[in-house]
């Protein structure tokens, strides 16, 4: 039985995880932005987390097509119930951020006179769930969607967290070889 994620698995874990750990950082600053760089920091968190989630929708398709190594028997049955409850946690968090994100952005009612792009070089789309709507009832999906993204990104940092903490306790107070596992 392989005991170790393959490089594939590996690369994407930690595209993932660098994304989402700049992301949150960036999102968690803007209120200490100054106003005069707020906008290039709002582009450029849309710009990682349409990255994110493309790299989250390529490592869900690399999970359903690659077997990963199992849990390790050693753990304990808590231990590995709430390993699985955190990855998917995990898997669905780093889908509905950037989702939540995208659609925040897309109810804009001033997104027509603010184009989109990636990194401010690739054009990119407003999801158009939102044509037609008012622009009362872009405010209103705008604030609801707003507050969506928010506390799934909380909730995305707190399985961050847990993940981030499990893996250590396993590597240093276990002694098992939990880091080795994700890594080349």
């Amino acid at each position: 039985m392989n005991e170790k994620y393959t490089k594939g698995a590996v690369v994407l874990h930690w595209l993932v995880a660098i994304g989402i750990l700049l992301n949150l950082w960036i999102g968690l600053r803007f209120d200490y932005t100054p106003k005069d760089s707020l906008r290039d920091a709002i582009n450029f968190h849309k710009s990682v987390g349409i990255t994110v989630l493309g790299l989250a929708l390529l490592r869900v398709l690399w999970r359903a097509s690659h077997v990963p190594p199992a849990i390790p028997t050693t753990y304990q049955a808590w231990e590995r119930k709430l390993s699985h409850f955190v990855h998917w946690l995990l898997y669905g968090m780093i889908v509905l951020v950037p989702l939540s994100g995208w659609l925040h952005d897309s109810a804009w009612k001033d997104a027509g006179s603010h184009p989109m792009s990636l990194f401010g070089v690739v054009p990119w789309f407003r999801l158009p769930i939102v044509n037609g709507l008012t622009d009362a009832q872009k405010d209103h999906w705008h604030d609801l969607l707003g507050g969506l993204h928010t506390a799934t990104a909380y909730l995305l940092l707190a399985a961050v967290v847990l993940h981030i903490v499990g893996a250590l306790k396993h590597q240093f107070l276990d002694k098992h070889r939990e880091l080795q596992r994700m890594w080349f």
